[in-house]
Order: structure tokens, then sequence, then C-alpha cells
């Protein structure tokens, strides 16, 4: 919807086709934080910032084998970013706000303690008219900002609620909505309002090539019908991820546990591009993340759900071991670090808690299946119940305490980095002895597969050779996604997709004029 916002503004004929019956995809199923460097909200707040900077911070957190073939996309993002933010909200109802979150590495160069991290605000869902009620559902309640989230209602979602009741019901009378629906809404109200043409249940099928290679259209399933659409400048692949490719996810993900992404993600995208030539990258990479579980559209489905920094709690791998602070930023990393066979190292992985341990949001959930959480009333007995070797898991929880007692993790460090240290104030570390003790598998999770097509600067993709295959684009996660399973931020997956949208749609809408 970026890309289609700023193609249609900038002159160009769109049409919008969502294979779907949903607008939003992925999007409209999160908290929609937004990561934007430099953005003018922290500007005009004091707080410094530059695309010098960002493109600092990019490189300083990247894997480090990536600048030779990254660098290009990091500096558009970096130079685009703000002028996308102000974009959107000049030319949609949205509205942003700065959240008080750091960035996930603040002590790396580049790196801001506060600033970048935005959140739409309220918007009414009536203002997509006809369209008003086909903004994909959630697995988590839209009727709140990103803000009153972080404030509270993760940790105590029904008290939370009460407390905010009577707004609540004067938000459901007015449509009012947030987070992810919040943002579908605005997009899609500012691509109707500037004459994008949107179609739901538009199954795309095959790109048209015409001459020598170059995309000219595409062939979609429309009321049952083959349909070709021709684009006289063009075709913009934002299909997403390929989370339910079942060629694709076995090969790049085995062992994954459980699923976040609409099942309408299968990889349309990447198979397309890769039909017309397209090489493609970062195949093994996505937004891994910790989950719990909840039911959507009638299957067990990924709920995100960060808890792992809470006192009383640690995570363990298949050995019984600690592996990872348990607020590390990089805690998706640690979860996808692949053995020799290719295959996550650490899993199955464990989060072994005691009586203490509190999480209302998690408990809610896991209440819908009895056998999630085991509990007994020692270690080395819980140990034998997930098939854990009882001394070595005694001895993880033992050293574990001893560090609690002594008030450093030797071991990972646990909360002494800036992200960490918003989560957990002072309370990250505490011991683990009061029974009883319980354990619960910590999720294999990808909530959008990050891998597809290359592209250059202006999101033109690219063949193995490095030439444009002319008149086709790609962005967000059906990308070759710049920013891989090592974030940089809570929103980044969302703020690079609405900027390569944005780079995207007015490289298109300059073509062929």
């Amino acid at each position: 919807m970026s890309a289609a916002l700023a193609a249609a503004v900038d002159g160009a004929e769109v049409m919008l086709l969502e294979k779907s019956h949903w607008l939003g995809g992925t999007t409209a199923m999160s908290a929609a934080a937004t990561w934007v460097p430099a953005n003018h909200h922290m500007l005009a707040a004091g707080i410094e910032d530059s695309p010098e900077e960002a493109l600092t911070y990019l490189r300083a957190t990247a894997p480090p084998d990536w600048q030779e073939t990254e660098d290009e996309l990091w500096q558009a993002l970096a130079e685009n970013g703000a002028p996308m933010l102000r974009f959107i909200e000049e030319c949609t109802p949205l509205a942003f706000e700065l959240v008080n979150q750091p960035d996930l590495y603040v002590e790396a160069m580049g790196g801001k303690p506060v600033g970048r991290m935005l959140s739409a605000a309220l918007v009414s869902r009536y203002r997509l008219g006809c369209l008003w009620n086909s903004v994909r559902k959630s697995v988590k309640p839209q009727c709140f900002t990103y803000k009153e989230m972080l404030g509270g209602i993760l940790n105590d979602p029904v008290r939370a609620a009460l407390k905010l009741a009577p707004l609540l019901a004067w938000r459901a009378i007015t449509g009012q909505v947030g987070l992810g629906s919040g943002l579908v809404v605005g997009l899609a109200r500012g691509c109707l309002h500037h004459g994008c043409t949107i179609a739901l249940d538009a199954d795309v099928k095959r790109l048209v090539v015409e001459g020598e290679g170059g995309v000219s259209g595409v062939e979609a399933m429309i009321d049952n019908e083959l349909t070709v659409i021709r684009a006289r400048k063009g075709v913009i692949l934002a299909t997403g991820g390929f989370d339910w490719a079942p060629d694709y996810m076995p090969q790049f993900f085995p062992g994954l546990e459980l699923i976040g992404a609409p099942r309408t993600n299968t990889g349309d995208g990447q198979r397309m591009a890769a039909e017309v030539g397209a090489e493609l990258a970062h195949m093994d990479q996505a937004n891994i993340a910790p989950a719990t579980f909840t039911q959507y559209e009638g299957h067990r489905h990924a709920l995100p759900l960060y808890e792992t920094y809470s006192p009383h709690c640690i995570l363990v791998n298949r050995e019984g071991r600690r592996f990872v602070s348990e607020g590390s930023p990089a805690l998706g990393l640690a979860m996808d670090e692949r053995g020799a066979d290719g295959r996550p190292k650490h899993l199955p992985a464990w989060r072994i808690f005691d009586s203490r341990y509190v999480n209302r949001l998690s408990g809610m959930h896991a209440a819908k299946d009895p056998t999630f959480v085991r509990t007994a009333q020692t270690i080395e007995a819980l140990a034998e119940m997930i098939d854990l070797d009882p001394k070595i898991l005694k001895a993880t929880v033992e050293r574990f305490n001893g560090w609690s007692t002594v008030g450093v993790d030797h071991d990972f460090y646990r909360g002494e980095v800036a992200w960490e240290r918003y989560h957990t104030k002072d309370q990250a570390l505490a011991t683990i002895e009061q029974p009883p003790f319980h354990a619960a598998p910590f999720l294999y999770v990808s909530l959008g597969t990050k891998g597809g097509p290359r592209t250059n600067r202006y999101c033109e993709v690219l063949r193995p050779d490095g030439s444009v295959i002319t008149g086709l684009y790609c962005v967000g996660i059906a990308m070759a996604n710049p920013i891989g399973t090592k974030g940089v931020g809570a929103g980044t997956t969302i703020g690079p997709c609405l900027t390569f949208g944005y780079i995207a749609g007015k490289a298109i809408a300059r073509r062929n004029k």
C-alpha cells in the first residue's frame, strides 16, 4: 500500500491486487511498531539524528559479510525513511507518535536510546467506506495504541481493559482502531483517496513477460476467471513472506514449530520472480521471535510475546543449558542458530520458571492447552518430565541463582544492555528456587520470512548477473530484505517495508514518462 500510494500520488494509474479476502497481511495482525531514523517527530522533540548516523548504525549492527551486497539498500533506507514518514502523514489520515523504546543495539555506533520508534495513532475504520470490515483480523486486540500496549496491557490485559472500559466502548462505537489495523486502515484510505483501485480475492498466478524479458503485466484469478492485466509502467511485488510455502520452508527453516503469518503467504512473489530470472537471496532470514500460541482461522497460530526477561525465569536448550541472555535483542538469532546439519542447534528450547514468575497474558493462552506447561516440585523431577538430564538442569539453575545473588550474570550478562534495561529496570536477575517449578516450550516461530529477489536501491529486481529485469520491482519482506533475522529496532519490519514501498512507488511512476 505504501508503494501504491507513492505511485498514485506521483501520477501513475494503480491497481492493487490482494490475493486474500482481507487487506493487510501480517502487518494488520501486528502491533505495527515502526522504526524510522531521523524522522521529523524526533527532530521536533529535540532528539538529534541524521541519515548518516542511521547508516552508521545499520552498518554496525549487520551481519559481518552483508555490507558488500546490502550497503546500497541501507543507504536508500537511511535517506528515504524520514521523507517517507512525512509523505504518509500528508497523504493519509495517519498520524504517528513517538514511542519511548530504544534501538535494539543502542551501544553500537549510531544507536539511539529513543526517537526512532514510532506508532500510528487511532483511526476510524469507517473511513474505508464499503471496505470498512475488510481489514485482516488480528490475534491481538486492535482497539489499543502501541503506547497503551507497552503501558501495562501486555502484562495484565484484563485489569487494563477494565480500567479503559469507557474509552474502549467509545472506540467500538466510532470504529477507532490502532496497531496494525489502524496502520492498514490509514494506508488503504490514502490509496483510495488518490485513485488506486483495490481488488480483493485477486490471486496473481504469473508475470507477463514480453520483448527482451521485460515484465508488462500479470495473470490473475479474479471472479474465478484468469484475467490478463497489462501494466504500462510495470509490476511491484509486495506479496509478503513464504511462511506457508511447502517447498521453501522445509528447505530453509527445518524444525520450525509455529508460524505467525497469514496462510496466504505461500511465496508467490518469490516464485514468480524466480520464474522470470530473478536471483533469490536471504531465503534463510526471517523475523524469528518469542511467541506463545492462540487460535486463528481455526488453527493454532503464533502470538508474539516478549516475556522471558521477566524475573524468576530462564531459557535452556535441548541439553538443559542456558544459551543466551533471556532478554537479549538477538533472541531470535540465538533460536535460529544452526548446527553443522543446517538445523537449529538449541531446539527444543524450554522456559524454566518458579512459582513467583507471573505473566498473565502467557497464562491466558497457555490455559487453552493444559499440557503446555509442565509442573513438578523439584528441578530434577521437572527435568525428567521434559527429557532433560536432571543433573545438568539442576546445575544450570543453581549457576543462574548464583549469578542472581551476586548481581552479575557472568555467562550472558543478562540485563546489562539498554534494550534489556528498558524492559527489566533492576529486576533482570532473580532466583529460581521457590516450588513448584514449571517448564513450557519456548517455540521456534517465524512471524515473516525475509528472503526473495535481490533488488537495487530503486527496488528494481535483479538477475544473478546484476542486470535489471525491466518493469519488475519488489518490496517489503517479499524482497531479499537488507535487514534480516538480526533486526535493528522493534519496528524494523514495518518501517523499512513502508520505506522501500515508497521508494518503489516513486521509481515506477517515473518510468515511461
